[in-house]
């Protein structure tokens, strides 16, 4: 038992303490002068003749804490420090469903390469992403008590979702000019998992009752997920074959993904693009594994599916504090109430993270740009908004200057920068999309950073010239 419960927690941790890699919004995803953009959308015009980049060249990562701010708990004195702890505005001020999002993309090798038919590009990204949902009640309950559920009409009815995974991407990507206003692109994408956990239900329901104070507690759980360990089952108990890491782990669980994209200019001024990134699958059929969990009837405690608990004696009290063995027996068969059963999984898919981009945009001048762009993610439990204007100075066919304002549910603080410069070949940039994240981050909706360096060739060329390029090539081969 007590094995099973150590796995069982080495998996939750592992689950918890992962990255995530959703594609939030960036300001890099405006820059003209470098080809990172196109991540954005595979259809983004690239200049470059080529480039390439090795370990360096794009590291994203960040956190998005939607719900829970510290501040709302505390009340401050004119010095800005905290005097008085207040947990009913702290409570109030969560919304039903929290969430906490983090992210990690790093590339191990990118480069690109333009043709007469387009650019050509290649990619070898780690990818890692969480996303945590708790409700109000979980954090009602740690700040008041049970106190404040009493009766069976107002129970504590705590819900968690967590949604991971870690994964290696290799994508091919093509983007090619229709026409001087028409731009295409399309990039195919060949997956292996690492690592994948997903909660299908984790509920716990705790009932007071209002005049003996008696606990109910009602629990269901039931979770998915691969880790890049084999469990196995000898007499009853879950251990795992081997703990060392094996790189080998890392080349398994195959999928694959595309990313779609398009960009139309009008006239000199407007222009407008979407894309759809990230519409795959992974299949996961390296030690798979599901955990279910439901109140078992091991003693006293147990009634009707539920866990009910009434009180200590003075004698039970005593032997609590001052008998470590009598201490340690009561917890175990306490945690025989609570156990989860592995079910091993012959295999299963998952879905990738896919976001829709749409974007319009309009030219004060070649190198002032204003755009509005929507973009919906899915974090893995359902949808969601952000909706971005952005100002980008492209200067000298060198340089970048973005500045972004993003607002998305429940966070609204979002000012975005991004700087980019190619000095004769050496492309360095840096972003962010919430300055204000890195002062009082604990405060702060969202944390985020990007930076990179790429080699490149120096020269750029116009999308009419391409056209012009291709035409004459095509007239010269025939």
């Amino acid at each position: 038992m007590k094995q099973i419960r150590i796995y069982t927690a080495l998996f939750f941790m592992m689950v918890l303490s992962s990255v995530a890699t959703a594609q939030f919004v960036s300001p890099v995803d405006f820059m003209r002068n470098n080809p990172r953009s196109a991540y954005a959308n595979p259809a983004f015009y690239t200049s470059e003749y080529g480039y390439f980049d090795l370990g360096l060249g794009g590291i994203n990562f960040g956190v998005q804490n939607i719900g829970l701010k510290y501040d709302k708990f505390f009340r401050f004195n004119e010095m800005g420090q905290p005097t008085v702890v207040d947990l009913d505005a702290g409570v109030a001020s969560l919304r039903n469903t929290n969430y906490l999002n983090t992210y990690l993309n790093f590339d191990v090798f990118n480069c690109g390469r333009r043709t007469k038919h387009g650019f050509f590009t290649y990619t070898h990204r780690f990818r890692e992403y969480e996303s945590l949902s708790y409700n109000k009640d979980l954090v009602k309950l740690a700040a008041n008590g049970n106190a404040a559920f009493l009766g069976e009409s107002n129970p504590a009815d705590i819900n968690i979702g967590v949604s991971a995974r870690v994964y290696q991407e290799f994508d091919f990507g093509f983007q090619m000019s229709l026409t001087e206003k028409l731009n295409i692109g399309m990039r195919l994408k060949f997956l292996m998992g690492f690592m994948d956990a997903k909660t299908n239900v984790v509920n716990a329901k705790l009932y007071t009752d209002p005049e003996t104070y008696a606990l109910k507690l009602m629990t269901q759980a039931d979770v998915t997920g691969t880790l890049p360990y084999q469990f196995v089952m000898e007499n009853g108990k879950l251990d795992i074959v081997d703990r060392r890491f094996n790189p080998a782990n890392l080349f398994k669980n195959y999928g694959g993904g595309i990313d779609l994209g398009a960009e139309y200019k009008f006239d000199e001024h407007w222009g407008a693009a979407a894309a759809l990134n990230d519409l795959g699958f992974i299949k996961w059929n390296n030690y798979s594994i599901n955990f279910t969990g439901e109140l078992q009837d091991n003693g006293s405690f147990y009634d009707h599916g539920a866990f009910v608990f009434s009180g200590l004696t003075s004698e039970q009290v005593h032997g609590l504090m001052n008998d470590p063995n009598y201490a340690s027996a009561v917890v175990d068969s306490l945690m025989g109430y609570f156990q989860l059963t592995p079910n091993n999984l012959v295999s299963y898919t998952t879905g990738l993270n896919t976001n829709l981009m749409l974007r319009g945009y309009y030219d004060v001048t070649p190198s002032n740009r204003f755009s509005a762009q929507f973009m919906g993610y899915n974090l893995g439990m359902g949808m969601k908004p952000a909706l971005t204007l952005a100002y980008t100075g492209s200067f000298a066919n060198k340089y970048d200057v973005v500045a972004t304002y993003t607002m998305m549910p429940g966070v609204f603080d979002n000012l975005g920068i991004g700087l980019s410069a190619n000095f004769g070949g050496l492309l360095l940039y840096v972003a962010t999309n919430n300055i204000f994240g890195f002062t009082n981050p604990a405060n702060r909706g969202l944390l985020n950073a990007q930076f990179g360096i790429s080699f490149t060739g120096g020269e750029q060329i116009s999308r009419s010239e391409t056209i012009i390029i291709r035409d004459q090539e095509s007239e010269w081969d025939d």
